[in-house]
């Protein structure tokens, strides 16, 4: 059982996982993530249906168009999703049926999950033998940066003014490409 605090990119994931996000209709989408498994780099069906890969500095909004072929598939399989404000895909924990209980279960894996975003090996915590150093490089960073985080019997958590934090996904990425190196120090 993992008890670490995780990087806020998992928290940002989470959030947009959980709540969607989009912003405005007409707000123009970022450039896409380019990386060696993306689909427009291969030709064969084989290998175009491989994840997409979520690195460090991975925005929160990229990860969200990353999951669009994932919620497509589990759509076509009766997962119930939904449409966020931007017009894209989500999973719907609102309905009768849990889209993200749902999403979870084995033959839903089988039959999707080889569309679902994978993390880069530098931020998968059972690949990346340290982890736990590059996760305390990140907090410390957060914490240089002016996040009121401390450490307490080895774990990070937040300090008195976290609830006054303002987000900064460009900080947390910032740090969190930074410190996830996979390399020790």
């Amino acid at each position: 059982m993992r008890t670490r605090i995780v990087p806020v990119l998992m928290v940002f994931l989470l959030t947009g996982f959980f709540a969607g996000c989009g912003g405005p209709a007409d707000e123009p989408a970022p450039p896409q993530v380019a990386s060696l498994a993306s689909p427009s780099s291969v030709a064969s069906d084989a290998v175009s249906r491989a994840a997409p890969i979520i690195r460090p500095d991975t925005t929160a909004a990229e990860v969200l168009r990353m999951q669009q072929p994932w919620f497509q598939c589990l759509k076509e399989h009766d997962v119930p999703t939904r449409v966020t404000e931007g017009g894209l895909l989500d999973l719907d924990a609102g309905a009768k049926v849990n889209g993200r209980i749902r999403a979870s279960e084995p033959d839903m894996q089988k039959a999707c999950g080889d569309l679902e975003p994978k993390l880069a090996p530098e931020l998968d915590e059972d690949r990346n033998p340290y982890w736990a150093d590059d996760n305390d490089n990140y907090h410390e960073c957060l914490v240089e940066n002016g996040v009121d985080l401390v450490k307490k019997d080895g774990h990070w958590v937040p300090g008195p003014t976290w609830g006054d934090m303002v987000p900064d996904e460009g900080r947390d990425l910032a740090c969190q490409a930074k410190a996830f190196d996979g390399r020790k120090g």
